[in-house]
């Protein structure tokens, strides 16, 4: 359909107007009305007939070319016109070919405009036909028409009725691949940020860890202790750095679905940190996004602890109950120039933990506890 309304394609036939075998139909079609036209009438009405079936058959090209274009309104105008010079041969020839221009006027109307303005303007040429061959004609002969006129409508309004429906299709399929690609493009941008959430807390933990070891061996060469000892440091370090290396690798692939255990991973972070561990509960599966949600909250906190409290002990408790699991990382020394986990990394520290809980259906604390010391806790339902 076109902006002002009227739907696009050929005079009385869908499709591009101006394509060759609509061209072709329209053409034989009209070539076949003039020459029935003029051979079916008296020899004096030939002339009247001839100026007519001219002016109508004009109407019907000019209007066919431009139906689709800017100015629609002429195209209304070649119906309109060409339904007259039907009307005119009813009324100054008495011919039943005038019948033929208003019945294909009242199907264009009926196929190609918008739904108000089809009823008005078939009902306008059914009206001017009936009362036009009411006087030419009688009314038997009106009866005969109305019924070819209304079997035309019929027709027209099922070819209407499938290409509207032939569209409302189409428009839901592109709807419906509009969606898709929205929701892939949702679905690619969450992973994006699931994966940099993983790598964030990743080497938070095995980088801060590394600086620990790393610097425990600068203060030892300061202080002229054996070789053996500053190497111990440094082994460290590196094993660290391996385990930072393993522990993306568990990271993609817990993303896929294959978390690395509970009681396996938690055990050795603590140790790692120098953190107490301790369990309660019966162990069971939880799924890998709980345990790997679970597992990236101990690890920010030990992160955390070891940067504002160094040197203070650091507890560790996993917690397994009917309908939850949750889990507690404590520490007993102050911070350091009262920073909190919201400073920490890039954004995703205390906001990282509390959007992995509430994405779970659970709740993240996390704040001072006991005499100077800080808490977080993760409960997640299960």
């Amino acid at each position: 359909m076109s902006a002002d309304g009227v739907r696009d394609g050929g005079l009385f036939l869908p499709g591009n107007p101006t394509s060759p075998r609509r061209t072709a139909v329209r053409m034989v079609s009209l070539l076949a009305w003039v020459a029935i036209s003029l051979v079916s009438v008296p020899a004096e009405h030939r002339p009247v007939t001839a100026v007519l079936v001219a002016v109508g058959g004009t109407a019907v090209v000019v209007g066919g070319q431009l139906l689709g274009r800017r100015h629609w309104w002429l195209t209304v105008a070649s119906v309109c016109l060409y339904a007259a010079c039907g009307l005119a041969l009813m009324a100054l020839v008495h011919s039943w070919l005038g019948w033929v221009p208003v019945i294909f006027g009242v199907f264009w109307a009926i196929i190609r405009l918008p739904a108000r303005w089809a009823l008005a303007f078939s009902s306008a040429l059914v009206v001017a036909m009936v009362v036009v061959g009411w006087f030419s004609f009688g009314a038997p002969a009106v009866v005969g028409q109305l019924g070819s006129c209304m079997g035309m409508a019929i027709l027209a309004y099922t070819m209407r009725s499938a290409r509207q429906r032939a569209a409302d299709a189409e428009r839901l399929l592109e709807s419906e691949r509009q969606a898709r690609e929205a929701t892939a493009r949702a679905e690619l941008l969450a992973e994006r940020q699931r994966l940099a959430r993983e790598i964030h807390d990743i080497l938070a933990h095995t980088l801060s860890a590394q600086v620990v070891q790393l610097e425990g061996a600068r203060l030892l060469l300061s202080r002229g202790a054996d070789t053996p000892a500053v190497l111990t440091r440094v082994e460290q370090a590196q094993r660290l750095a391996r385990d930072g290396l393993e522990e993306t690798r568990r990271a993609l692939e817990s993303l896929r679905g294959r978390a690395r255990p509970l009681d396996e991973a938690l055990p050795a972070l603590a140790a790692d940190s120098g953190a107490t561990y301790a369990s309660e509960g019966a162990a069971r599966d939880l799924g890998p996004e709980v345990s790997l949600a679970i597992v990236r909250t101990v690890q920010e906190a030990l992160t955390n602890a070891r940067k504002h409290a160094p040197g203070a002990s650091v507890s560790v408790r996993l917690r397994y109950a009917a309908d939850e699991t949750s889990v507690e990382i404590a520490d007993t020394g102050a911070r350091e120039g009262g920073l909190g986990l919201a400073t920490t990394g890039a954004g995703y520290g205390l906001a990282g933990m509390r959007e992995r809980a509430e994405l779970l259906g659970g709740a993240l604390s996390a704040g001072p506890y006991g005499d100077g010391g800080f808490r977080v806790r993760l409960r997640i339902p299960t």
